[in-house]
């Protein structure tokens, strides 16, 4: 169970991380105002003033736009963005503002706004199917842990059940050597000893060691346990077992 969660953490952990790598579609823009972001997109249109031009990702404008300000003119030249940007696939890194209702980024340096090459799709491709392996390797992790506990439970009932199988069967043998016991004639007149099941039946709670020694005999097998109690076992599923001043607290099979 704590491989299992280890392996979720890390699993989580990875998919954090190719989420923070992901660009954003352009049309997802006005979810990111005032975040620095890279967004993707098409430009499907380009308009220019003597004040600034703007590369349109909706042929209506009414949409996410990126501005070129005029200062920026000598970087990005009016004349050219047509040729250079129009239906091509772009990238514009910077922050998200609104302006009139619609989201826009404002570059003025050439690493802020490029072409998107095939690699870097195909990256984007091969990040985007990892995401969603790690997502799906998070999710049979959870089921597996899930699963896992619940067969903890189920063998504790299993445990809990077969303990108590244990203990009627060590009643019943009991009262079956006590039925078949053969009366004992008595001689001389002298008082007969008493029948094995009548020694059973004589052990009590709170009899010492010695006391269930003399009863009994000897065990066939100690188990010390822990916090200083100890079992003695007899055969046919009866046991005694003592506390930590000796005394029997716990019998089977002897009632």
């Amino acid at each position: 169970m704590r491989r299992s969660g280890a392996l979720l953490a890390v699993a989580i952990a990875l998919c954090t991380v190719a989420r923070a790598e992901t660009t954003v579609p352009w049309d997802e823009a006005e979810k990111h105002v005032g975040e620095e972001v890279t967004v993707e997109g098409r430009v499907l249109g380009v308009h220019c003033s003597q004040l600034s031009c703007l590369l349109a990702f909706d042929p209506t404008f009414n949409r996410f736009t990126v501005v070129i300000q005029a200062a920026s003119f000598d970087t990005f030249p009016p004349a050219e963005l047509d040729h250079r940007f129009s239906g091509k696939l772009v990238r514009v890194h910077g922050k998200i503002q609104t302006r009139d209702g619609k989201p826009e980024i404002v570059v003025a340096k050439t690493d802020e706004l490029a072409l998107v090459s095939g690699k870097k799709r195909d990256d984007e491709r091969v990040t985007r199917a990892q995401t969603e392996a790690i997502e799906r390797l998070g999710e049979v992790l959870a089921r597996v842990e899930e699963l896992t506990e619940r067969m903890v439970a189920t063998q504790e009932r299993v445990e809990t059940l077969l303990a108590q199988l244990e203990q009627t069967q060590a009643a019943l043998a009991a009262a079956q050597a006590e039925q078949a016991a053969p009366a004992v004639a008595p001689s001389n007149g002298a008082p007969p000893p008493r029948p094995a099941y009548e020694r059973l039946r004589s052990v009590k709670r709170g009899m010492s060691r010695a006391d269930v020694e003399r009863l009994l005999g000897e065990p066939t097998y100690v188990d010390n346990g822990t916090g200083g109690w100890t079992t003695w076992y007899y055969g046919y599923g009866r046991s005694v077992s003592f506390d930590t001043r000796g005394r029997a607290q716990a019998l089977i099979g002897f009632q």
